[in-house]
């Protein structure tokens, strides 16, 4: 199923689809929730976080890429602070940005960046809810490095 926001995003390839996702928890532990379902290009499921403000999710795609966007679309349980996090090898991470959304939805984050990078991630500052943080899908937008 393909997102009217992913379009919004520049209409390139979503990177994120061949990538792998991984997460720091996973609420309550269960597999329905898990961070392999932030990534499968399917709204009907969701990750969710545990119960923490310094929770994340991330992909590392298939192959390094130059990144022009990234898009989630939140469920109810959303941030009011979270940052997108870029790195090259999973270790060393880069801030592509800080976000404050009013309201829970569907984000589109252009990244300014022209350096190759292997994993994205959703690193959560602050939650609006009680709950952890809920993301149906999160897409990665760009073009494999030369």
């Amino acid at each position: 199923m393909r997102l009217q926001l992913w379009d919004a995003a520049g209409g390139s390839e979503n990177l994120a689809l061949k990538g792998t996702a991984s997460a720091s928890s996973v609420e309550q532990n269960l597999d329905r929730l898990s961070a392999r379902y932030v990534n499968d290009g399917q709204l009907g499921t969701r990750w969710a976080s545990g119960y923490s403000d310094n929770d994340w999710v991330q992909v590392k795609l298939a192959a390094p890429a130059e990144v022009a966007a990234v898009t989630l679309a939140w469920e109810g349980a959303c941030a009011t602070e979270y940052q997108i996090q870029t790195s090259l090898d999973g270790t060393n991470w880069s801030e592509a940005a800080t976000q404050h959304p009013d309201s829970c939805g569907n984000d589109v984050i252009k990244i300014n960046s022209d350096s190759a990078v292997q994993y994205v991630r959703m690193q959560g500052v602050k939650r609006k809810t009680t709950w952890g943080y809920s993301i149906y899908e999160m897409g990665i937008y760009g073009s494999p490095a030369v």
